[in-house]
């Protein structure tokens, strides 16, 4: 059976150890220059061009990180047209529900399945053929897919594609919670004085032992074995973030889960943000309840240049009307405008604060002269 292979990083490449070890003839692809110089499994091809791997292709893995490289890579469906007709493509990405159905009936237009196929357990799990599997395909496709998936972990099928993404999904948020908690439960025990090892060492012995404290909290440390450590943790934020994202959009019906694993989400994204700056050197950034005090006061002032100084390069804006503004000059357009046109007039009320974030009641003066009220919220 000749398979190729696109995404050689750390998940990618445990992947296709154990592909070749199993006896599949494998062209392994990625486009970095220094993952294609250290790979040395034995009797696998290597090349930076993702045609190559696909071509005449009986199955093609892809574990590439993000929905825009996803749809890079393959473009318009050239990859699934140089695949063997009756092909299969394995997704291993995690990527949104949708796009894999999306890639599933851009498959099918050129005689190829597709097999939505979600992976937990790690680079280790993976070499060891020990993954745990969320698998999304119609019946013969899983079928047909069963060479390559015994071959990898276990596999637990969920329904047609996209379902795999979504139980995969599923999983990360039950990580992402549980970090994030374990996380925040350490920086109270720093707040309490209370020594962080002996601690640990403490849980582990009782009943808060998990998979989660025995490694959220490597997650802000830095590490000396790698050349740049605030992007290391930047990369894991953006990375969870991802996942997060995809997982507040899922389509179910239950808002006190979505509030609950958004929370415990966010809360993580902070103390990554935090521990990336402190590792650069860089001073924390300041907390929400500042950045808020400081809103108000240079929107009253109207003080433009002290109000944009608050904003990172990349800042989202969001109203509750749906126009959002991306980036330091967008928001500095969008707070000019309203400026000169008398707009807005805030006066802070209630306040709810939590450990990423504030949320202030605003009873706002409109130029027409009505009150607004609304909830501003603040993260940093």
């Amino acid at each position: 059976m000749k398979a190729g292979f696109i995404g050689l990083g750390d998940m990618g490449s445990g992947i296709v150890r154990r592909l070749a070890r199993s006896g599949f003839a494998l062209t392994g692809c990625d486009v970095s220059d220094q993952v294609l110089a250290t790979f040395d499994e034995p009797g696998v091809t290597l090349t930076a061009d993702a045609m190559d791997a696909a071509r005449d292709a009986d199955m093609l893995g892809i574990c590439v990180r993000t929905d825009d490289q996803l749809r890079s890579v393959l473009g318009d469906g050239r990859l699934f047209a140089a695949m063997a007709h009756g092909g299969l493509v394995m997704l291993h990405s995690t990527v949104s529900p949708d796009l894999a159905r999306e890639l599933a009936a851009t498959a099918r237009e050129h005689g190829v399945g597709l097999v939505d196929v979600g992976v937990s357990g790690g680079s280790v799990a993976a070499l060891a053929g020990t993954l745990a599997l969320f698998v999304g395909a119609g019946p013969d496709d899983l079928e047909r897919a069963r060479p390559w998936l015994d071959a990898i972990g276990k596999v637990f099928p969920l329904g047609g594609p996209g379902r795999g993404q979504e139980g995969k999904l599923l999983n990360n948020l039950v990580s992402i919670a549980n970090y994030g908690a374990a996380l925040a439960i350490l920086d109270m025990a720093d707040a309490l004085g209370i020594d962080r090892a002996e601690i640990l060492a403490a849980f582990e012995a009782g009943s808060a032992q998990s998979y989660a404290l025995r490694v959220a909290p490597g997650f802000v440390r830095a590490r000396g074995d790698v050349p740049d450590p605030a992007a290391q943790i930047r990369d894991l934020h953006d990375l969870l973030a991802k996942d997060l994202h995809h997982g507040v959009d899922l389509p179910a019906d239950a808002p006190v889960a979505r509030a609950t694993m958004l929370a415990a989400g966010e809360v993580l994204l902070a103390r990554l943000r935090r521990a990336a700056a402190e590792v650069a050197g860089h001073r924390p950034p300041r907390s929400a309840d500042a950045v808020a005090d400081a809103y108000f006061a240079a929107v009253l002032g109207r003080n433009l240049e002290d109000l944009i100084a608050l904003f990172a390069e990349d800042a989202v804006l969001a109203f509750p009307t749906g126009q959002v503004f991306n980036g330091r000059e967008a928001i500095r357009d969008c707070y000019t405008r309203a400026f000169s046109g008398g707009w807005p007039s805030p006066a802070p009320g209630r306040r709810l604060s939590s450990h990423d974030g504030v949320a202030v009641e605003v009873a706002a003066l409109a130029p027409s002269g009505a009150t607004v009220r609304t909830c501003n919220v603040y993260r940093c």
